[in-house]
């Protein structure tokens, strides 16, 4: 679809949301959180293990902002990426917004109920008798199967959500990624609980 003719394009928009996001960006990982938060990136246990910091989680979730800003700002310089028109709020808008919303909710209730239910279909068909997922809760594959579960799901949706179909091909990139995040953070990071563990 092309832009409305007259209608402001989002060119200009996307340079100056980028910038703006590349300015908090250094606002965080130069002035805030040097400030605020004692610990560094990583830190060493009473073991001697090496283990994230207190820093660790704000800085990764800043970081992965920058390649996001350099894309707005590189697509609306090259003039290819000018988008749909703004200006206006629509009720297409506002449905996204909402299935967004849907998906991201239904995708947390699975990541927290997901890890109980493999562990109740686990216990019935005898592949295991845990008395409860707080048992099975350290314990591979149990420890990541909501996790798992619920990823792939919001993955998956969102992906539907944007393109308005889901191949086969979209079902195996939201498994792999999810099974990457839990590649680094319950295989390569000592002491990370993924969710719901934590909780428990």
């Amino acid at each position: 679809m092309q832009p409305n003719e007259g209608a402001p394009s989002g060119g200009r928009w996307n340079i100056w949301l980028g910038v703006g996001t590349l300015v908090l960006i250094a606002l965080c990982l130069f002035v805030w959180f040097p400030r605020d938060i004692s610990s560094g990136f990583l830190k060493r246990s009473l073991t001697g293990n090496t283990i994230p910091g207190d820093a660790f989680f704000p800085v990764l979730l800043v970081s992965l902002m920058v390649p996001l800003a350099l894309l707005l700002i590189a697509g609306a310089l090259s003039g290819k990426g000018q988008g749909e028109a703004v200006g206006r709020v629509s009720l297409h808008n506002l449905l996204f917004l909402l299935y967004a919303g849907l998906a991201t909710g239904a995708s947390l209730a699975l990541m927290a109920l997901g890890g109980p239910m493999v562990v109740w279909v686990s216990n019935a068909t005898g592949l295991s008798d845990f008395t409860s997922y707080r048992a099975a809760s350290g314990t591979f594959p149990y420890n990541v199967s909501g996790f798992l579960l619920g990823g792939t799901a919001l993955s998956a949706s969102y992906i539907y959500i944007t393109r308005r179909r889901l191949r086969a091909r979209d079902l195996l990139v939201a498994v792999l990624s999810t099974a990457f995040l839990i590649l680094i953070f319950a295989g390569l990071l000592d002491n990370i609980q993924l969710p719901p563990n934590a909780d428990l």
